[in-house]
């Protein structure tokens, strides 16, 4: 068929474009008319997503017109298997608690914990959720006063942004570090 939508509708429009009347006689008459089939151009609609992040991608902030996502990794706010907040976390917490005081407030902001697809899943949706409370529990008194009010939940390895594993040279599958640490987050949003 067509490599592209522009190739098809070129074909489409030199098909359906009238002839030139000759110019030769003194009564030119018409040729008969060019008939095309129509084509109907169907493709996903997708929103176009801005994505800002500083170069570790500890955090990342991503909006579309409808609402206001900001991921943070796992890695930099607990330890490993933990839910307590690090020294860094804070840091990280007072970033994003800005970003909420300038465009959240008197809002209703979700924050859901993710984890990577190792361990047990009931152990994974638990520690999601621990983890989603301890940032609420930290950025809800860095954001008194502003009528925000916060929505927890904990999704365990349900909800990936990358692969937990990936087929090798030779077909097996094996772990994906940098897929499974992009896993482990949590997300703080907000609609416009």
């Amino acid at each position: 068929m067509f490599r592209s939508v522009s190739a098809a509708l070129a074909v489409g429009l030199a098909v359906a474009a009238p002839s030139p009347a000759p110019t030769q006689g003194p009564d030119p008459t018409p040729g008969p008319l060019a008939q095309a089939p129509i084509i109907d151009v169907r493709a996903p609609v997708i929103d176009i997503e801005l994505r800002i992040g500083n170069l570790d991608e500890s955090i990342i902030d991503a909006d579309t017109p409808a609402r206001n996502r900001i991921t943070m990794a796992a890695d930099v706010l607990f330890a490993f298997d933990r839910a307590a907040l690090t020294a860094e976390a804070e840091e990280r917490l007072a970033q994003a608690a800005d970003m909420l005081r300038q465009e959240a407030g008197g809002k209703r902001v979700r924050i859901d914990g993710h984890t990577d697809a190792k361990g047990d899943d009931a152990y994974n949706l638990a520690l999601s959720l621990r983890r989603a409370r301890a940032v609420e529990r930290a950025l809800a008194p860095l954001l008194e006063g502003t009528g925000i009010t916060f929505a927890v939940k904990g999704h365990g390895a349900a909800v990936p942004v990358a692969p937990n594993t990936m087929p090798d040279e030779y077909g097996r599958t094996v772990d994906n570090p940098r897929g499974r640490a992009k896993n482990r987050r949590v997300e703080i949003t907000f609609s416009r």
